[in-house]
């Protein structure tokens, strides 16, 4: 008998997935090669990366026996998701619309199959922790959901429909590129948290401040302009009025967080992603010298741009950890 954690991810998968593929069909010709915000994909890279790689994912891992809490950390040592996902769309661009709608149709049928085989022997390993960065970890059951990509995607393609966007290529510093898989990881995870969360969890408190799940995903997503601001400090770009407002610290988290209460989920993403990649054009413009200027934080001190980069990252990737109590995962759980 299949278990009950993964019978709920796969109907949760199955509900996202059909309203992925009612967006794809309801695309023109001209719509498949709209640009999407805020990268360098159309929608109709964006539907070949959806479609993955047709395997049976974790569950797949589980069923061969090989999930161990070593290879979990071996997996996740040097892997940039930039990397991987630029190959697996550059392989598909000769496929045609029809082509990756089939393969969109058939995306997750080894996944739910392997999930499906699951019994009670697999629990232990469903209960091994994966880290996915500073104060944020997932369990191997959290790994059956997958849900939060379809539905993240299909805001996506969203997006692109009603945005003009024309896309701008950045490069950065040699000395930051290092420090970009960060950024960009802790991008991802947010938004895979973001995605998670269970419809009836955002009103319900987060944090002993009072603050909601909701309350902590505005924050995230009002965050970036405070970045960029301090950021550009260390460029000689930020006024002390600039400055002055963003380390009112209180006021300013209690202002944003107010203005976005009632927002929805694909509009604290939009923001979200429109911000991320301000920053990163902030980032694109420091170079080796000036990547050692000093930024000024909140309680008056100050650190070298190159380590505020480790520092944003780590700002992201805690609040997401503080989402993950409200996956849909841990409720079935």
């Amino acid at each position: 008998m299949p278990l009950p954690i993964a019978e709920a991810a796969v109907e949760d998968l199955t509900r996202s997935h059909r309203e992925l593929l009612r967006l794809v069909d309801s695309l023109s010709e001209k719509d498949w090669e709209r640009p999407v915000p805020y990268g360098e994909w159309t929608v109709k890279d964006l539907v070949a990366h959806v479609t993955g790689d047709m395997s049976p994912g974790w569950a797949g891992l589980i069923l061969a026996g090989v999930l161990t809490p070593q290879f979990i950390v071996e997996m996740g040592k040097g892997y940039d998701a930039r990397t991987a996902n630029a190959a697996n769309v550059e392989e598909r661009k000769r496929w045609t619309r029809e082509d990756l709608r089939q393969m969109l149709f058939e995306a997750h049928d080894a996944m739910i199959d392997a999930a499906l085989r699951l019994d009670e022997s697999h629990l232990p390993v469903l209960e091994y922790v994966v880290p996915m960065g500073p104060e944020y970890e997932l369990k191997v059951s959290d790994f059956l959901w997958r849900g939060w990509h379809d539905r993240q995607h299909a805001d996506d393609i969203a997006r692109a429909l009603g945005t003009e966007w024309a896309p701008k290529e950045l490069t950065f510093a040699p000395e930051l590129e290092r420090k970009m898989r960060w950024v960009v990881l802790s991008q991802d995870t947010f938004l895979r948290a973001l995605y998670s969360v269970a419809d009836d969890a955002w009103e319900e408190q987060a944090l002993s401040d009072g603050w909601t799940y909701h309350d902590v995903a505005a924050h995230v997503s009002s965050n970036e302009v405070r970045l960029q601001t301090r950021l550009r400090s260390a460029l000689g770009e930020a006024s002390p009025q600039e400055l002055a407002a963003v380390n009112d610290i209180e006021a300013w988290n209690e202002t944003t967080v107010t203005e976005r209460r009632g927002r929805s989920v694909r509009q604290i993403a939009n923001e979200f992603e429109a911000g991320r990649f301000g920053t990163m054009q902030v980032l694109s413009r420091f170079t080796g010298e000036t990547l050692g200027n000093a930024v000024k934080r909140g309680d008056g001190s100050t650190v070298p741009a190159a380590e505020f980069v480790k520092l944003l990252s780590r700002h992201t990737s805690v609040h997401a950890g503080q989402l993950v109590p409200a996956g849909r995962a841990r409720r079935v759980g």
